[in-house]
């Protein structure tokens, strides 16, 4: 039999949270009951983004993976498309064909540009990547079961395919560092995103002429394979937009997206004429870095190789110059940046000896290497959000077309008239456009005074 207890006994009822953290707190009040603000945060729902996450820890995501990205993706992807156009000119013996193969890639996404756009605008730029990563995974993987007879083929569409997926890749990471990196140091992002996507072009092409011999092109595939699962990895940590493209946005900045890229901002449009110049240039160096120490040092293929290996260092060395430069940068005209290269192209044409050629043209690749980090830093920088998804979406296509059509135009002008010729009609058309573009300084201070 129990004991009797004078007056009546309280029990305690169990608390539940089914009334969310509003009741809980009343309860708390109601009771004297002291509960720790951890036992409050276990009763709070999530929010739904920590849902998101949970497939990648939060704690390494961060826009620092960016460069890392871009380097594994063109490291991977220029191992494959350099030692394709090498077999494709072996076998078939026509350089025209393996130049074919080099600008396949870039077909695509000019074609689609304006699917390209639409997708920046409506959708979220880190799930863009990872989903681009990830259909090139795929699509290499399935490349691997293509028969024999019919691998090359296979390789050559994987390679049209994968273009737009890589251009997807170039123009979404951009707008992640725009949207997650403060703007104090987006500078300094874009940067060093440059330089690990130029590192990873320079290691894939120098590694393709070794992987190729020591490889089948199978064996090349399935080391895309590989090099593309670490990509897909890195395209999850990246961490979410601060300011989400979607057409539920607080401002809806990005939910509108025209029919095709467009911009009408003057001072964008000065700062692409000045960026497509660049690309001319680059157009320029593809061609002069084989046809200059033939004809006009009158050496072999020896030296050919000793101007392609200074070229790479110099360019290298240039994007690393631009990195602690950064600070300085803005502070030099912007017109200075379209000239500054020019004198020692020149003087490196005309110089007429081994040594002081490859000096004076090193020079100037170091120095076109600062210019193009430049104008890619102003042009991301200035750039409202309406407008970033149309500029990110020109410079993944117009770039690669304009050194393209630069290599067409160049190549046919060393053929005419010569190398040291067509170095002055660079010249004089980099004068031309900049002095067409000239009021762009002043342009952007009022442009970003008014931002």
């Amino acid at each position: 039999m129990s004991k009797q207890v004078n007056g009546p006994r309280r029990t305690r009822r169990p608390l539940r949270c089914t009334g969310g953290p509003r009741w809980l707190l009343s309860c708390v009040q109601s009771r004297e009951t002291v509960l720790s603000r951890k036992a409050v945060q276990l009763c709070d729902p999530p929010p739904s983004e920590e849902y998101l996450m949970t497939s990648f820890p939060a704690n390494f995501r961060s826009p620092h993976c960016t460069p890392v990205l871009l380097f594994v993706n063109t490291c991977g992807s220029f191992l494959v498309l350099v030692s394709l156009s090498t077999h494709v000119g072996s076998v078939t013996g026509s350089g025209l064909l393996a130049g074919a193969v080099l600008s396949a890639p870039w077909l695509p996404a000019l074609l689609l540009a304006g699917p390209l756009n639409r997708l920046l605008a409506r959708h979220a730029p880190e799930r863009l990547v990872r989903l681009a990563e990830g259909a090139s995974l795929v699509l290499t993987a399935a490349a691997l079961l293509a028969p024999g007879r019919s691998l090359l083929a296979v390789a050559v569409v994987l390679l049209l395919a994968r273009g737009y997926f890589e251009a997807v890749t170039r123009a979404a990471t951009a707008v992640v560092l725009r949207d997650t990196v403060p703007p104090d140091r987006l500078d300094r992002a874009n940067t060093v995103a440059e330089i690990g996507k130029l590192t990873g072009l320079s290691v894939g092409a120098a590694l393709a002429g070794p992987a190729a011999s020591a490889l089948s092109l199978r064996g090349l595939l399935a080391v895309n394979v590989a090099t593309l699962v670490v990509s897909v990895l890195l395209a999850w940590a990246l961490p979410a937009a601060s300011k989400p493209a979607s057409a539920g946005s607080a401002d809806g900045a990005r939910a509108e997206a025209p029919a095709r890229p467009r911009v009408d901002d003057p001072v964008l449009r000065r700062l692409f004429a000045r960026f497509l110049l660049v690309s001319f240039w680059q157009g320029f160096h593809t061609v002069a870095v084989t046809v200059v120490p033939v004809q006009l040092l009158g050496g072999g293929t020896r030296l050919v190789g000793v101007f392609v290996a200074v070229s790479s260092v110099a360019l290298f060395a240039g994007s690393l110059a631009a990195l602690p430069a950064q600070r300085y940068l803005d502070r030099v005209p912007s017109a200075a940046w379209a000239v500054l290269p020019m004198p020692p192209l020149l003087a490196a044409v005309l110089a007429g000896g081994t040594i002081p050629t490859l000096a004076l043209y090193a020079l100037f690749l170091v120095l076109f290497e600062m210019a193009y980090v430049h104008y890619n830093n102003r042009l991301l920088a200035t750039a409202t959000d309406a407008q970033l998804p149309s500029v990110v979406t020109f410079r993944a296509t117009l770039l690669p077309s304009g050194v393209a059509v630069s290599i067409l135009v160049t190549g046919a002008l060393c053929d005419l008239v010569g190398p040291l010729a067509t170095a002055f009609v660079v010249a004089a058309v980099t004068l031309l456009v900049t002095a067409s573009t000239g009021t762009t300084r002043h342009a952007w201070r009022r442009h970003m005074q008014d931002a």
